[in-house]
Order: structure tokens, then C-alpha cells, then sequence
């Protein structure tokens, strides 16, 4: 697997031979360069060959002899011996025997050139020129690895050396200076095979780099070109898209708001040829003038945006309500506002004509409202008279009526006109709150009288019905300030409904406790519950929850809803925790400004 390449402009780590430290780098290096290395070994071959014709200068020098024998087959054999690291050792794996093989030729090649220079067949100055070609030959011809070629040139350095010594016209002068030269020979060739070695490798380097840059290149090439082709593929999908979708769409230029291109629905809305949407102002179709501000602030992406709402102007000055919503897009190089318009118009004017029923019905509502609340002195004065005169003659204060039934229905119309009170009082209450002319006369009370009072104006129909009327209250006992008419009121309403859902023998209790939050009265009953659903209902004016004809209960549901309202005017409020054939539990919290205590302690701080 080929190595990784390293950083472009950092120095890489070299040995004293110039080969890469890096063994992978190295092995990466040698397998780029294989096919090269083995053509240096056979572009030998020839030079094999012309050491082999060098036969006939021996055969000059020693004529048909046996030294000339040996060194002929010496010479010969040089030639198949250079073929073996090419014939047997070629492969990349078999590198380590390719290079020991070579090692061996060169060896080879040199004892016989030592073989001729103990022959003695020439002065010593030829054959240290000789030992010069030969060793260079070495150092830049052969294909091998430096470490080889140093060892292979010192020995042969070293029997050349040895051999010259014996020569008788070796002087002292003739030694040192062929011993200096073989040194200079072998200093030479190792530094040239170490630059050239590191030559080759930055050149390799510089051409792996090359390779990479290339090939990324390609790659970025082809990226750039497949991001086209989709571009190219995305504009006719859009166009598509575009020109056939149901909603009206229109690209409009964001300096000019020029529209550069419209849909048929788009066209159709404002009454448009093809032909003349491309020399039309966008901002000619805006009945105000923020049309930039409307599409840059519809152009911002937001997760929760909602399409804004604006009034346009038709080809022919007609009225157009729309949703619209925008973006921001690049269209053939050049931003664009891709604007998609809802047409409204039908729902705009729907929802106007509800807003002026709605306004017409809160107007009659509070004209009902105001009118019953004046109603109060003419509906009550007429009811007391007939109260007070019904009283007098059940009672016979101005003396005996006579006949028994004349009393018995003077007691009848005491209690219809009393009952007809307490519903006109219910409802002038309730309309009195509902059209704001509702005054609380707030003063300091006990909340213990409160609950004494309300329970004794309901015990009698609690004792009529068997059901116990319990109280809870705080110690010592609460002082509020509020309007004791209304929270009586309020109790009053709440207990009469938990006595009335509630079965013979069950009990009612009445509670209170004071947290950080306020005071919380709770009306607690064991009666038939109500279902979550139908709790809002119970709070409704005038509805109840059982509301067919044969209701067991009577009402008319104002009881509730006005307690909830007299709460509310307190700044509390009413709540409902009911489970059916459980009971129910009604909560009225009162805030804790209404504690006298409370409200003294606060401005004490």
C-alpha cells in the first residue's frame, strides 16, 4: 500500500545515503522507481560486453597463455553472471536479492580486473586508471544501493591497494598518490550518489504532490461539473414547478421590483397578459407604499413567521387581500425575491363581516346588559309591595282575613314574589357586572360572621333536605376587606348548590386556610360531581348542565357565574374540582390584599 504522502513544504527526513528514513516512504519510492532500476541494470549489459572484448587486448598482452585462458572465461562469464539480477531477481517483491545479486556482479567484475592487475600485464599507473573507471562505473552506472556500493568499492579499493604494493616500480610517491586517488574516487561517488539519491527523491516527491494536486483537481473539476448539471437540472425543475403551480408565484427583482417572471395563477389574479408582466413595477400592485419593507421583512427566514397580510390593487383597480411570503433566491446570477401570494379576498371579507355582526351583538348585549341594570328600582319596588302586603295578610296584622285559604295564598304569593326577588336580584347582578355599573363597598369584616351568616340564611333548606352544613375556619379568625354583601353573596350561591346536588344524609363543609398566595374558601360537597367537560358550561350565564325539560334539579343557572364574577371583582378567582358520583369541590381564592394583616404587615415595610 502505497505511503502517505507527506506535508507539501515540509522538510523530510533523509538518511546519510540519501534514501528516505522513513521505511515506507522508501519502500513507496523504490516500487515508483522499479521499472527504472531494472533498465539501468540492462542498459549494462552492453558495457558487460565491452569488458568482455577487452579479451583482446589481453590475448595481445600475454598472447596464447593460461593467464589469457582464465582471464578470457572470467570475461566470458561476466556476461552471464550481469543477466542473473534481470533473468531471476526482476519482480518488486524480490528486491533484497536483485541488489545482493548486483552486489555480486560487481565483485565479480572487479576480481577480474584484480586478476589481470597481479598478472602484471600493465604498469601500475593503468591499472589505477583502470580502478578509477571501474569504480565509477560503480558509483554512477550501476543500479544499486549505496551501502552496496561503498562496501564493494572499499574492498576492491582495498586488493587493488595490495596487489599495486608489490609492484617493483611502486615507489613511496606512486603509492600515496594512486591510494589518494582511489580515495578521491570513492569520496566523489559516494557524496555525487547521495545528492542524486536526494534528487530523485524530491523529484519524486514534487511529482507525487503533482499527482495528488492533479487528481484532486479532477476531482474538483468533476464536483464543479456534476454541481452544474444539478443547477442546470434545479432551474428546470424550478421553471417547471414554477410555471405549473396552482398558487400565484412571481420573481421580482430586488432593486427595481421589477417582475422578472410570473405564473399563469399569477397573471390570472391581477388580470395580466404574459407579455406585459416583465415591464410591470411590483410596487404598482401595493395599495400603500412599504412594498420594500413588506417583502425584505417577508424575505427573512424565521421558523415561526407567518405570511404577512396585504392589501393589493388589480390590472382594472380591483381589491386584492393576500397572505404573502417571500424569499430571497439567485435566478439566472442575480438575487430575486420569489414572492407566493394567497388570494384572501373571499376570507377577508367573511372575517370582516363577522367582526361587525360580533360588534353588533356586544353592542345589543350591552345595550341588554345597561337596560336591566336601569330596570332595578322598577322591577323591585313592585315585587317588595307585593312581598310586604303578602306578609300582612299572612300574618294578619290588621286582623283576621276570614276564610283559612285566603292565608294559605297570601303565604303562596310571599314565597313566589321572594323566590322572583332573589332571580331579578341574580340577574340585575349579574347585568350590573357584565355592563361595569357593579360597585363593591368594600369594609373591614370577619370572615367567620361571613360564613355564620350565609349558613344560616341556607340551614333551613339544609335541615329540610337532612344534609349537615360543617364549617373549618382559621384561628383567630380572619379579618378581610371586601364588600360582605357580595361574598356573602358568593356563599350563599355555593353552598345552595352543594345542598341541592347533594343526597339526604351527605354533608356539606365549608373551608378556609391562608397560604403565601392568600385565602382560599372551599365549598365542599359529596353530591353527584360534575364531569370536566361540562365545568365550563357550569359557568356559563343561564345554562345548566342538565337542561332538558325533566331536570331534576331547579335553577336557572345563575348561581355559578355570578359567585365567579363577585370573585373575580375581589381580584380572585373560581375554580371547580368535581369527579362524578364523588363530589365537588369549589375553590374561591381571594388575593392577599384582602387580608387586613396581611396588608398591614406589607405597609409596616
Amino acid at each position: 500500500m502505497p505511503a502517505k504522502l507527506p506535508v507539501p513544504g515540509v522538510e523530510r527526513a533523509y538518511l546519510w545515503s540519501g534514501e528516505f528514513a522513513d521505511p515506507e516512504m522508501e519502500a513507496h519510492f523504490r516500487n515508483a522507481s522499479w521499472n527504472e532500476t531494472v533498465e539501468r541494470m540492462r542498459f549494462l549489459q552492453p558495457c558487460v560486453l565491452l569488458f568482455a572484448a577487452w579479451g583482446f587486448v589481453d590475448y595481445y598482452i600475454f598472447g596464447p597463455s593460461l593467464i589469457f585462458v582464465a582471464l578470457l572465461a572470467g570475461r566470458l562469464g561476466a556476461i552471464v553472471i550481469a543477466r542473473m539480477p534481470i533473468v531471476f531477481f526482476a519482480a518488486r517483491e524480490s528486491y533484497k536479492a536483485f541488489y545482493a545479486s548486483v552486489s555480486f556482479v560487481q565483485a565479480y567484475i572487479f576480481s577480474v580486473f584484480l586478476v589481470l592487475v597481479g598478472a602484471g600485464g600493465m604498469t601500475a599507473a593503468d591499472h589505477a586508471l583502470g580502478a578509477v573507471i571501474f569504480l565509477a562505473a560503480f558509483y554512477f552506472g550501476t543500479p544499486n544501493r549505496l551501502v552496496y556500493n561503498l562496501l564493494i568499492s572499499l574492498l576492491s579499493t582495498a586488493g587493488l591497494v595490495a596487489l599495486l604494493a608489490t609492484y617493483p616500480e611502486m615507489t613511496l610517491q606512486s603509492f600515496i598518490t594512486t591510494l589518494s586517488l582511489l580515495a578521491i574516487v570513492n569520496g566523489v561517488g559516494v557524496q555525487s550518489v547521495r545528492v542524486a539519491s536526494r534528487l530523485r527523491r524530491n523529484t519524486f516527491l514534487t511529482l507525487m504532490h503533482q499527482r495528488e494536486t492533479n487528481e484532486q483537481l479532477t476531482k474538483e473539476i468533476a464536483v464543479r461539473q456534476e454541481a452544474q448539471r444539478a443547477v442546470r437540472a434545479t432551474e428546470e425543475s424550478f421553471q417547471s414547478i414554477f410555471l405549473a403551480a396552482p398558487l400565484p408565484l412571481a420573481l421580482v427583482d430586488t432593486v427595481t421590483f421589477r417582475v422578472m417572471q410570473a405564473n399563469k395563477a399569477a397573471l390570472d389574479l391581477f388580470g395580466l397578459r404574459e407579455s406585459e408582466a416583465s415591464s410591470v413595477d411590483a410596487r404598482d400592485f401595493f395599495v400603500d407604499d412599504v412594498v420594500r419593507d413588506q417583502l425584505s421583512k417577508a424575505a427573512v427566514p424565521q421558523k415561526s413567521r407567518k405570511p404577512l397580510e396585504v392589501c393589493l390593487q388589480g390590472a382594472h383597480g380591483e381589491i386584492i387581500w393576500a397572505h404573502i411570503s417571500a424569499a430571497l433566491i439567485r435566478f439566472h446570477g442575480l438575487p430575486a425575491y420569489l414572492v407566493g401570494l394567497q388570494d384572501v379576498t373571499a376570507r377577508h371579507k367573511e372575517a370582516e363581516a363577522l367582526r361587525e355582526a360580533r360588534d353588533q351583538a356586544t353592542a345589543a348585549n350591552r345595550s341588554k346588559s345597561e337596560f336591566l341594570a336601569n330596570m332595578s328600582h322598577e322591577l323591585r319596588t313592585p315585587l317588595n309591595a307585593i312581598i310586604g302586603f303578602s306578609e300582612a295578610l299572612e300574618r294578619e296584622l290588621f286582623g283576621p282575613v276570614g276564610n283559612p285559604r285566603y292565608r294559605e295564598y297570601a303565604e303562596d304569593i310571599h314565597d313566589s314574589g321572594v323566590h322572583l326577588l332573589n332571580l331579578i336580584n341574580d340577574i340585575l347582578d349579574l347585568s350590573k357586572i357584565e355592563a361595569g355599573h357593579f360597585n363593591l363597598h368594600e369594609e373591614e369584616v370577619e370572615l367567620d360572621h361571613i360564613v355564620a351568616s350565609a349558613c344560616r340564611i341556607v340551614r333551613p333548606r339544609a335541615q329540610q333536605a337532612s344534609i349537615r352544613v360543617e364549617t373549618s375556619l382559621p384561628t383567630p379568625p380572619v379579618v378581610l376587606l371586601a364588600d360582605e354583601r357580595a361574598l356573602k353573596q358568593v356563599l350563599i350561591n355555593l353552598i345552595s348548590n352543594a345542598i341541592k346536588f347533594s343526597s339526604d344524609g351527605d354533608a356539606v363543609r365549608v373551608e378556609a386556610n391562608i397560604d403565601a398566595d392568600g385565602l382560599r374558601i372551599a365549598v365542599i360537597d359529596q353530591g353527584i360531581g360534575i364531569a370536566a367537560d361540562d365545568i365550563p358550561k357550569a359557568l356559563e350565564p343561564f345554562t345548566q348542565i342538565d337542561g332538558t325539560l325533566s331536570r331534576s334539579h331547579e335553577g336557572t343557572g345563575l348561581g355559578l357565574p355570578l359567585a365567579k364574577h363577585l370573585a373575580e371583582l375581589h381580584g380572585g378567582s373560581l375554580t371547580i374540582e368535581s369527579t362524578p358520583g364523588q363530589g365537588t369541590t369549589v375553590n374561591v381564592d381571594l388575593p392577599a390584599d384582602c387580608l387586613v394583616a396581611r396588608r398591614a404587615r406589607i405597609h409596616a415595610v
